[in-house]
């Protein structure tokens, strides 16, 4: 699904998710240490969900359904399922080992993983 993005010039159509690259950084970004660098020294957050990435001087952009610096639990659902199934299933396996059977603990993880998942599959169809 394409929008097209009247933030700066500089950005066209970009599908959520796709990166491209920018020669510069648009207005209104700010630098940001949320998120991870996946490699990239620096990142920024803009208007519209833009997050930016810079890789030994090239800038890489991307869209976010959900800006985390707003509602970070629906950017985790939304734009991150993997962080947050990871996560998610790390903690309910951490309770679950504490409190009840090993066959059990896994049978809290798998659902953890599946609900995850089913909540962000739901999401993406939804915005």
């Amino acid at each position: 699904m394409n929008y097209r993005r009247s933030v700066n010039p500089i950005l066209h159509k970009h599908s959520y998710g796709s990166e491209f690259a920018i020669e510069q950084l648009p207005d209104g970004c700010e630098e940001t240490s949320m998120g991870w660098l996946f490699g990239a020294t620096r990142q920024w957050r803009g208007p519209d969900g833009l997050h930016v990435r810079e890789y030994g001087g090239r800038l890489l952009a991307h869209y976010d359904r959900v800006d985390p610096r707003r509602n970070l639990v629906g950017h985790w659902i939304a734009d991150a399922p993997f962080e947050l199934a990871l996560g998610s299933s790390g903690v309910v396996g951490m309770l679950a080992s504490v409190t009840v059977s090993a066959a059990s603990t896994l049978a809290w993880i798998v659902a953890a993983l599946v609900t995850t998942v089913s909540a962000s599959v739901f999401a993406r169809t939804r915005f």
